[in-house]
């Protein structure tokens, strides 16, 4: 496909399971212009993330074609007020047993340490820099913490007349996973999922609602692992990492889970995944509360959207077609 007619992307990441699935997708992808690869902290510390990354990359043999950005390794605020971190003084993610950790996100991904490096420029500068220079608008889809991205936003406000849209996978409607009401991406850092939504550029937020409509489960796991390439074989693998740990840890059903960061990219590969979107007032609690994190939406009667409302909330999506795509892309297809 002649790059003039891809679509352009930048990739915010904190590399675990399911990030890895989401960049293998897109850059399986040949609609697909991958401008580069930033990396937050999150599901590990910001140089695991790095790391894994680089290795998701390599696997690909594209390590010299995307370039990978090391970001900020902390939340903006969050960690200046001890009390708001209640939540974050458990794994969450891992269980050990007889001496053996069992993850959701393993601190390193199960593949050959990597040979390249991130570049030296920081992620935020690329981000800020890369946009203002594109003539071209830009779809950004964070898919860990948004530090990044908000910070981006801070230092160079008019990044945002330069992006198509903000994909987010994050947030959730009357449902949370860290806490009762929050998701984890916008609870690791609400001030820049809301400097973020405040921006005035258009948004598409796909939270728990739309992913845990779409597990995946070890049946598919199975298919993945049979048409036997590299990126085929290492997401079927990852799946059955996530599903055995979280049904050690007593969060699972032991059969599927939700791969949450794919379904973003596939969002924005092909909306026609999606099965519920809803255009809606958003806002994001950063209040330190019970809320801390949460995805507001307005739903009163009498607030319905106008023209100024340009936050759409993915509700559902369309397992088998996501499905579907994760296939054909890593068969090499498309």
């Amino acid at each position: 496909m002649d790059d003039t007619k891809k679509k352009k992307v930048i990739l915010d990441v904190d590399t675990g399971s399911d990030d890895a699935v989401a960049i293998m997708l897109a850059a399986m992808s040949k609609e697909l212009d991958i401008l580069g690869i930033t990396v937050t902290w999150g599901n590990r510390p910001v140089d695991n993330c790095v790391e894994n990354t680089l290795r998701v990359l390599e696997l690909l043999g594209r390590e010299k074609e995307i370039p990978v950005y090391r970001g900020c390794p902390q939340p903006m605020v969050r960690y200046l007020t001890k009390q708001r971190n209640a939540a974050l003084e458990k794994d969450g993610i891992s269980i050990v047993e007889d001496g053996v950790e069992y993850s959701v996100h393993p601190a390193y991904l199960n593949l050959p340490k990597a040979a390249a490096r991130a570049q030296p420029k920081h992620a935020c500068s690329f981000l800020t820099e890369t946009l203002l220079a594109s003539e071209e608008k830009v779809t950004v889809i964070p898919v860990g913490p948004p530090t990044n991205i908000g910070m981006a936003f801070r230092m160079e406000p008019a990044i945002a007349d330069h992006i198509e849209e903000v994909v987010f996978m994050g947030g959730a409607v009357d449902m949370g996973n860290i806490t009762p009401c929050a998701e984890a991406n916008f609870y690791h850092d609400p001030e820049a999922a809301k400097i973020i939504l405040d921006s005035g550029v258009p948004c598409r937020i796909v939270g728990l609602n739309a992913t845990h409509s779409a597990e995946l489960n070890l049946d598919d796991a199975k298919t993945l692992k049979k048409i036997g390439t590299p990126a085929a074989v290492f997401a079927g693998e990852l799946i059955e990492v996530r599903v055995d740990a979280l049904k050690r840890m007593g969060n699972g059903n032991g059969y599927s889970d939700a791969i949450h960061d794919a379904l973003a990219v596939a969002c924005v590969l092909d909306p026609s995944v999606i099965t519920d979107e809803r255009l809606l007032r958003c806002d994001i609690d950063i209040n330190g509360g019970a809320s801390d994190g949460q995805l507001v939406v307005d739903r009163r009667m009498g607030s319905e959207p106008d023209e100024n409302v340009k936050s759409r909330v993915v509700m559902k999506a369309d397992k088998e077609k996501f499905f579907g795509m994760l296939c054909e892309r890593f068969r090499g297809e498309r």
